[in-house]
């Protein structure tokens, strides 16, 4: 059946498709005497690019990043459409393809997303009547902060501030640092990343912040801002630059490419090989690959649920190429082209929902199953 399975598998390579995501989508206002002319429509695209760079690294200042100056010099290479939406100014609406711009940018060591962002649940409290009052969805200053962290790209969630959040944490639980209440009312919300903040907006704009993860304080600041807008900037900023530090990805030069024309382990005084799964006869089955770059999953027993697993695993920001090695029964292996190593290979294949952990991490293959 395995065999069977491989035929048809090799027939759907050539077919998968190749799309754009939200973090490709931009819209840039145009500027210029003639807004639809080919220079203004040069410079938008070019600044478009850049936010889809920014989303894509967690990076503010992407400039001076491997491989950027590059990319925003032909923004064209990377624009899957665009069109014109009138208004004062009117505006170019543009689809970049951020996979393939994550992958040349992984290729020349520029930090990426590894995966999907997890999302940051934000208690912020602004300087309103008595001691404060909480910013929650549909607040003004709720969508100036949405507006930021979607150009940075990141998932922000606000509580919601009902009579459940209430009997459980209080303003002045936020203002005062106190995370008791603080976790046991962010439980409910599902992540690890929680970020207080306390806005003063006054003659002088300060925003008093702090960052945990796991319930741990990992960073905070008392910064001063020249407005609101900048305070809130500067916030999402920071947030984004200390998740970047743990999730983003840069490729490096000491991880080859997996490739898909290799058929056989790198020869060396490794480990001996596992277990033949692919039959009786030892010398007649296929042998899994004991390698870093390695991936089993078990439980994979029709094709659709084999195309839809690869299709995940090709969709991970820092995986360049995804080569099927070994197909047997309900268990596949995949060889991965990443950028990366090991450690950062598990947490991001964990990251997909459709797999859990199911062998020992610390051995090779990395093994997992659907679930």
């Amino acid at each position: 059946m395995y065999r069977l399975l491989l035929s048809l598998v090799m027939v759907l390579l050539a077919a998968t498709p190749a799309w754009a995501s939200e973090a490709g989508q931009v819209s840039v206002p145009l500027r210029g005497e003639q807004p639809r002319g080919d220079e203004a429509r040069q410079a938008a695209l070019r600044q478009g690019l850049e936010t889809v760079i920014t989303r894509l690294t967690g990076r503010d200042r992407v400039a001076d990043l491997p491989g950027v100056a590059e990319a925003l010099d032909a923004p064209q290479r990377w624009l899957s459409r665009y069109s014109y939406q009138p208004g004062e100014p009117p505006r170019l609406s543009a689809v970049f393809d951020d996979r393939a711009l994550t992958h040349y940018l992984a290729d020349r060591g520029a930090p990426v997303w590894g995966g999907s962002q997890p999302p940051v649940l934000v208690w912020l409290v602004t300087e309103g009547t008595g001691r404060g009052d909480l910013v929650t969805a549909g607040d003004p200053l709720a969508e100036r902060l949405a507006g930021v962290a979607a150009r940075r790209g990141v998932t922000l969630v606000l509580p919601e501030w009902d009579q459940r959040d209430r009997d459980t944490v209080t303003v002045a639980d936020v203002r005062g640092q106190f995370d008791g209440p603080l976790l046991q009312a962010s439980r409910r919300y599902d992540t690890d990343w929680v970020a207080t903040g306390v806005l003063y907006d006054g003659a002088a704009t300060t925003l008093n912040w702090r960052l945990l993860e796991g319930g741990e304080a990992v960073a905070g600041e008392r910064a001063r801002a020249e407005g609101t807008d900048a305070a809130l900037d500067a916030f999402i900023a920071a947030l984004s630059d200390q998740m970047a530090e743990r999730y983003a990805v840069g490729a490096g030069g000491d991880h080859d490419d997996a490739g898909g024309d290799r058929d056989a382990p790198p020869a060396g005084d490794g480990p001996a090989p596992p277990p033949v799964i692919g039959g009786d006869n030892p010398a007649g089955g296929d042998i899994l690959l004991r390698d870093d770059r390695v991936i089993t999953v078990r439980g994979v027993d029709t094709l659709g649920a084999w195309h839809r697993l690869r299709t995940q695993l090709a969709d991970l920001g820092p995986v360049r190429k995804v080569a099927l090695r070994v197909a047997s029964d309900d268990r596949v292996q995949f060889e991965m082209a990443f950028s990366g190593g090991r450690a950062e290979l598990a947490r991001l294949v964990s990251s997909l929902d459709a797999l859990r952990d199911c062998g020992d991490p610390a051995a090779p293959p990395l093994t997992y199953c659907l679930r």
